[in-house]
């Protein structure tokens, strides 16, 4: 007899979830994550050659996570606490001026207000339509039942609704601004978000589904509202596994699956790198699907055309990060005078920035002028770095996991790239190159290599239409099930889609759950 009922392969947020869902539902299932710490690209970890300064290396805030696992899983028991900077972030520009965006959406109205009445009026109006698209789509992504687009777009003309649907999930994120607002500036605040994770520019349809979708969740109670977890956000992690293992669930580290093991047509449990066996009826893989099926499964246990489609499935990174260990903060021009340091800054100047460098990245090489967000946690939480000193964390964009290959690969141009970052955050702090003490770049090469994110890709594959509701991630799966038995995705991959965000791994929870009652 197996001595586990499930054995989840890969100890991200997503397995962590899953895991304790399962224990608490009266499963035994066993946690194997192939790092040394728990947590997978949702990790607070010490920045390479700087002792005690601490970044989350991957994920960097939470806004997603849905607040049903908190209380479901009573994760501020076991640690979990959320921060809220306020401003939650500002946008400095070349000009000097900026646009904080404040807890108090009033005060974030008088912000735009200086640059264009109307869109300062718009502002509310664009923000309630956002809600009213989340209102009417949100609620069938967590039911069992998988829709096709056809299915979402029917349920949206039902309720009145069908423009509403095109807009926000088929539309660009350039079309839907530009019917509404004036100032490039205000544009460029509301579609920052709009290609995160995604190898697409602003003008590309779907990435205004991009931006909604970052809206899921609401994790400070907020749709849109973003914070930092104390300690990082292996805070979150160390939250979830606790609670995991409080419901009887297993957690090992150091635990490489080379295999997924299956016979006939349904998986038998693993094999790791070092030989170990473990069985059970029941495999969840963390892991992204390119990674679980193609690697972990085999071609020889699938067909050839649900092969295919997992070969391509567009999972290109195109995001790369810069961790610095910092003697003090540096000092931003364009912030709001009585904000000497704020927790989080935004540099993103236009639109029209944002595609031309996405016109680069096409190309295979990296954006000239990258945009990004730029992370001073310590700012507000003292526990990342020793008295008195600070740390920051670049995510910044386009940096394609495809090097056109003229270039010689990413361990050729990671320096170029850092440089490239740390310039343009210099040319809004001029003071940064004085605040740094160590420096590391992460490339979407190295982001793989860490986390095991197959091209680097954070969502393990875009959220564009073509890759979402039954295309998550192709034909053949059911939302956590596959074509094989016994083995279920819990995985950003999965659908409904990434972001710390829980979903995943709750869905293939039920799943397993129901299909061990015999209530699917």
């Amino acid at each position: 007899m197996a001595e586990y009922d499930a054995l989840i392969v890969g100890g991200g947020h997503n397995g962590l979830v899953c895991a304790a869902y399962l224990a608490r539902g009266g499963l035994h299932p066993l946690v194997l994550e192939r790092r040394p710490l728990l947590g997978g690209a949702c990790v607070t970890e010490e920045i390479v050659g700087a002792p005690g300064y601490r970044v989350s290396t991957g994920a960097a805030q939470c806004a997603n996570f849905r607040p049903e696992i908190v209380r479901e899983l009573n994760l501020t028991h076991f640690g979990f606490e959320l921060l809220l900077p306020d401003p939650l972030t500002v946008f400095p520009f070349p000009d000097g001026r900026y646009i904080a965006l404040w807890q108090d959406a009033a005060r974030t109205r008088e912000e735009l207000r200086r640059f264009s009445e109307r869109d300062a009026r718009t502002f509310g109006e664009f923000y309630g339509e956002c809600l009213a698209f989340l209102d009417v789509l949100e609620p069938m992504l967590y039911v069992d039942a998988v829709p096709s687009l056809e299915e979402v777009q029917e349920r949206f003309r039902a309720v009145g609704k069908a423009e509403l649907c095109d807009r926000f999930l088929l539309g660009s994120m350039w079309d839907l601004l530009d019917q509404r607002f004036d100032s490039d500036a205000v544009k460029a605040v509301l579609g920052f978000t709009s290609t995160f994770g995604t190898n697409a520019g602003p003008q590309t349809p779907g990435t205004a589904y991009v931006m909604a979708h970052h809206l899921f969740g609401g994790t400070a109670g907020v749709k849109g509202r973003a914070g930092y977890v104390r300690g990082g956000m292996g805070g979150l992690s160390q939250a979830l596994a606790a609670a995991a293992a409080y419901h009887g669930a297993a957690l090992r580290t150091n635990a490489d699956v080379a295999r997924i093991m299956v016979a006939g047509d349904s998986a038998c449990g693993v094999e790791l790198t070092s030989g170990e066996r473990i069985e059970a009826d029941v495999v969840v893989s963390n892991a992204d699907p390119q990674r679980t099926f193609l690697e972990l499964v085999g071609r020889e246990h699938l067909s050839p055309g649900f092969a295919s489609a997992i070969e391509n499935i567009e999972m290109q990174g195109v995001a790369l990060k810069v961790n610095c260990a910092l003697k003090a903060l540096p000092r931003f021009q364009g912030t709001p005078p009585a904000v000497s340091h704020p927790a989080r800054v935004s540099l993103c100047p236009s639109l029209d920035y944002m595609e031309s460098a996405w016109d680069a990245a096409r190309r295979g090489r990296p954006s000239p002028k990258p945009f990004m967000t730029v992370h001073m946690q310590s700012a507000i939480d003292d526990s990342l770095a020793p008295p008195g000193r600070h740390t920051l964390t670049c995510y910044a964009q386009y940096f394609p996991y495809h090097l056109d290959p003229m270039l010689g690969g990413w361990d050729a141009q990671r320096e170029m790239a850092g440089d490239l970052v740390l310039q343009t955050v210099a040319s809004y702090a001029p003071n940064l190159y004085d605040c740094i003490l160590a420096t590391e770049v992460m490339t979407p090469l190295d982001l793989e290599r860490r986390f095991g994110m197959t091209g680097g890709h954070q969502f393990h594959g875009d959220l564009l239409p073509r890759q979402l509701f039954d295309y998550r991630p192709a034909h053949g799966c059911s939302g956590a099930r596959t074509p094989i038995d016994g083995l279920y995705l819990c995985g950003a991959g999965a659908y409904p889609g990434g972001c710390v965000w829980g979903a995943p791994g709750e869905r293939a929870a039920r799943a397993v759950l129901n299909d061990s009652r015999g209530t699917r």
